[in-house]
């Protein structure tokens, strides 16, 4: 009887210590208890965009509700999902200094291009962008410099030409939105992404959504990248796996972006 007893007692405290240190973690209004354990235990969470096309891995923040409208309203055909905690360093990023550091390594679309991704097709590692960078116009190729801000909260629309070794080269429309809690990126194509001079997705055909929370010395990354395609998909698990890919790889940039978004050190 004692030790069911004392079982019990331990069993209780496992459960109220576990509590204690999810209601102390600063991303705890983000992500429910669960997946925060998880996360903070190294694991990444991944999930394929259901039939009714509602993101399940969204933070809970102000932005969820219209990126579930945007979904809705394209109707996609296939889509996935990626979250993660990135480990910082020493300092912080979530005070104002750091939040526009972030922000602005963030825009700088170009640094982007030579990352790499697992090609599913290819069975190998292999850049994902072989040219990235910023356009005056649509209609433009000619690279202007990576946009900066000024201060946050703020908000930039911008251009980007982009190729990589999935969609080809096309030009793409950003909104950069950096609120006093996160930062998003909302991304999708202007021009119709071709395969073999097919046009297998129109243009607004293919979305991602990238945020980033800062919490302390680390920060939550969200992913999410949807598509809408006008020709049957063939290997549905070889696209999720595809666009999953591509989710990692982004995450690795941002990760490999926060360490240029430390903010100085005040001089001594």
């Amino acid at each position: 009887m004692r030790l069911s007893v004392v079982a019990i007692i331990a069993g209780a405290l496992v459960v109220c210590s576990a509590a204690l240190a999810s209601a102390a973690d600063p991303l705890v209004s983000y992500v429910d208890a669960a997946s925060l354990a998880r996360l903070r235990s190294g694991q990444v969470i991944k999930a394929e965009m259901p039939a009714n096309g509602a993101p399940t891995l969204l933070p809970m923040l102000d932005a969820a509700d219209p990126i579930r409208q945007d979904v809705r309203a394209l109707g996609p055909t296939v889509g996935a999902e990626l979250l993660a905690i990135l480990p910082g360093g020493r300092a912080a990023l979530d005070t104002p200094q750091g939040f526009l550091a972030l922000s602005n390594a963030l825009l700088a679309v170009s640094t982007m291009k030579g990352i790499n991704y697992w090609s599913v097709s290819r069975g190998k590692e292999t850049p994902l962008f072989l040219q990235s960078f910023a356009v005056e116009s649509a209609q433009s190729t000619e690279p202007i410099a990576d946009p900066v801000l000024d201060a946050v909260p703020g908000q930039r629309d911008l251009l980007t030409l982009q190729e990589d070794n999935s969609f080809g080269k096309n030009t793409y429309a950003e909104r950069f939105t950096a609120t006093s809690a996160y930062v998003h990126v909302k991304t999708e194509n202007l021009s119709a992404i071709t395969f073999l001079l097919v046009p297998v997705v129109s243009p607004r055909g293919l979305v991602s959504h990238v945020i980033v929370i800062p919490a302390g010395t680390d920060a939550l990354f969200y992913g999410l990248v949807y598509m809408k395609s006008n020709v049957p998909l063939g290997d549905r698990n070889h696209r999720v796996q595809s666009l999953e890919n591509r989710l990692t790889a982004m995450a690795g940039w941002v990760n490999g972006r926060l360490a240029a978004a430390r903010p100085a050190a005040a001089p001594q």
